[in-house]
């Protein structure tokens, strides 16, 4: 009986292992109001609205004076396989003209060997496949070379969503003809206006040529870490304004800085390009590994900046309001 006793004791007295911590249950980007769950203080305040992140750090939301990380819409596969060149070209982004050297750019370049197969990014159905002989969604005939288009809907979308694949060498679909994701819709050519080998790879949200997207901001990161940001720089007017923007990411110290990309804005007023439906921006940059990034430029002899945090398949949105 004692011997009995004195197991049972120790037994009692053995330490518990500690609980594993629980996981953060985080909401997305369109901040709503967090309900307060009952508690035995009643005279506790309301908190605050605020955006939870996947490091599980709540932050206030205000693109303004911070910034905000909010959902992303990168749906899209690469339309160039993962064998070939698939990374955006950084040379002529969206919305660029290249400092008034070209035409205001409506899409994104894949620069790739003639012949390299182009890839559907979605299941869809092929609206047209042909020469863009008739200046119907360029503004001027062949401007296009060889041109697929590819109609999708999204459940999440209440427009089609339309895909375009330029400069084709050749072309693998006819019209009305419903493809999947991954297919070979065509070839990377050098036909209509193309300088050099390349894919031109448009998105839009409607059939007219201002109704064009941003491809960074659909395309699938090139890695899951990656995220992007979006910039708008306007004034009390809502007018945009143009100016370049460096993006530079901050290593050990904030005096710590890579230079990553200077970003031209997006072409306006003349020959506009379109901007997200969410964040209007006037720059965009994605496949930003996740990070902490500095954001800066010159207007009218001031200087702005601002340090953001950039999370995987997340886009971090930062706007400037300038007085003039």
């Amino acid at each position: 009986m004692l011997l009995l006793f004195l197991t049972v004791l120790i037994s009692a007295c053995a330490p518990t292992s500690t609980p594993p911590p629980t996981t953060a249950t985080f909401i997305s980007a369109t901040a709503i109001k967090a309900e307060i769950p009952p508690t035995l203080t009643p005279t506790l305040e309301p908190s605050p609205t605020v955006i939870m992140i996947p490091t599980g750090t709540p932050i206030p939301c205000d693109a303004y004076e911070t910034f905000c990380v909010e959902d992303a819409h990168f749906w899209l596969p690469r339309p160039i396989g993962t064998e070939y060149q698939n990374e955006v070209e950084r040379g002529y982004r969206y919305g660029s003209t290249i400092n008034g050297k070209r035409d205001p750019h409506h899409g994104v370049e894949f620069i790739n060997e003639l012949g390299t197969p182009t890839l559907a990014v979605a299941d869809g159905r092929v609206l047209y496949a042909a020469e863009d002989r008739p200046a119907i969604y360029a503004p001027w005939e062949r401007f296009y070379g060889n041109l697929v288009i590819i109609q999708h809907e999204f459940p999440t979308l209440d427009v089609p969503l339309y895909t375009f694949y330029a400069h084709l060498s050749s072309i693998n679909v006819v019209e009305g003809e419903r493809v999947k994701t991954g297919q070979t819709i065509g070839n990377v050519g050098m036909s209509g206006g193309a300088i050099g080998s390349h894919l031109h790879f448009e998105v839009r949200l409607g059939e007219n040529y201002s109704d064009t997207r941003n491809p960074e901001l659909w395309l699938q990161p090139l890695d899951e870490t990656c995220g992007g940001i979006v910039v708008r720089i306007h004034n009390q007017n809502e007018k945009q304004l143009r100016v370049p923007v460096v993006v530079e990411r901050v290593g050990v110290s904030e005096s710590d800085l890579e230079w990553v990309a200077s970003l031209e804005a997006y072409a306006a007023e003349s020959d506009p390009v379109g901007m997200d439906d969410l964040w209007q921006e006037t720059h965009a940059i994605a496949d930003l590994p996740a990070g902490e990034y500095r954001v800066s430029f010159s207007y009218a002899g001031q200087y702005w900046e601002r340090f953001v945090e950039v999370h995987p398949d997340k886009v971090t949105a930062i706007y400037f309001l300038i007085e003039e």
